[in-house]
């Protein structure tokens, strides 16, 4: 009989993290609604917390939070975003 793990043991290159930006004044931030219980209530907060330093802010939602975006929605957020946040919360 053979076993199979359900781990993955490859060993992958570590991605660097996109820079950081020094201030948020000015930044556009996309605000991705994943369409989950209350992801609405997380994202009005920090909606709130952008606004006052300074960055605008638009939303946009997912289809339904178990599947992954869908490539418009990709596009949309890397055409009119600086950033972008996503909602995860119950």
């Amino acid at each position: 009989m053979e076993f199979v793990s359900p781990f993955d043991e490859r060993h992958r290159a570590i991605d660097p993290l996109a820079p950081r930006p020094v201030s948020l004044d000015g930044a556009t931030v996309a605000l991705l609604d994943i369409t989950k219980r209350r992801s609405d209530e997380f994202l009005d907060r920090i909606e709130a917390l952008l606004h006052a330093r300074g960055a605008r802010t638009f939303r946009i939602a997912k289809e339904i939070f178990s599947k992954p975006a869908a490539p418009e929605i990709i596009r949309r957020i890397a055409n009119r975003g600086d950033l972008a946040v996503e909602g995860l919360a119950d």
